[in-house]
């Protein structure tokens, strides 16, 4: 499968503006249990935090990344597990500054009873550079959110940098969660989430997020 994508996307979350305009192609493996990808794309970055100068950066960025996936279901897994790593950087010399990016991700599922299922999810990435600034933002890491800290605003966990938050060089984030099927097709979940990111990995302190949910 190969994607080409034009994109100019603008921001404004925890007092921080940011635009990025990007262009890039990306190819895809048709294997869907077995996936491998990769891509290149130019990237270009203003980020201005509230009461700041605005920071500008660009990349040429190159990357790779493999999926595995050994599921009963690929829409809706009930048992097993899905792994992925990506890997990437940007290009010396088309790049506000140089840098490596690494990703690794895996989630497993496991069926207790008929109507009793637990999940578990880890992640945690890493930006390898001097530091963060020349670095476009979409690079760097923030959490919080649906997908990341339940209970956080959208990305509001990162880098405070005076009355905003900006993205850190590295995050790592961990969930389990427990569902109980009413139905079919309704249920209850419980679950704890933990995360954070910042910018080196001794000063990761993981916030903690917790509830109920229906699914």
């Amino acid at each position: 499968i190969d994607t080409f994508t034009v994109q100019l996307q603008g921001t404004d979350i925890e007092n921080l503006r940011t635009t990025t305009s990007s262009i890039s192609a990306r190819r895809r493996a048709l294997d869907e249990r077995r996936t491998l990808a990769f891509g290149i794309g130019f990237y270009n970055d203003e980020q201005t935090p509230s009461g700041g100068t605005t920071a500008y950066s660009h990349a040429l960025y190159l990357d790779g990344e493999y999926t595995w996936r050994d599921v009963d279901n690929l829409l809706e897994p009930t048992r097993g597990w899905m792994a992925n790593v990506q890997l990437g950087g940007g290009v010396p010399g088309a790049s506000t500054e140089r840098f490596a990016r690494v990703i690794g991700r895996a989630v497993a599922w496991y069926p207790l009873s008929k109507s009793n299922s637990v999940s578990a999810r880890v992640e945690a990435g890493a930006v390898l550079a001097d530091s963060r600034d020349g670095i476009p933002s979409n690079f760097l890491f923030r959490t919080g959110g649906d997908t990341t800290v339940r209970g956080y605003a959208f990305d509001s966990l990162g880098v405070a940098i005076g009355d905003a938050v900006v993205g850190g060089r590295y995050y790592a984030v961990a969930s389990v969660e427990a569902v109980h099927w009413i139905s079919p097709s309704w249920g209850i979940a419980a679950f704890v989430d933990a995360g954070n990111a910042t910018d080196t990995p001794s000063a990761i302190d993981p916030v903690w997020g917790y509830g109920l949910g229906a699914r």
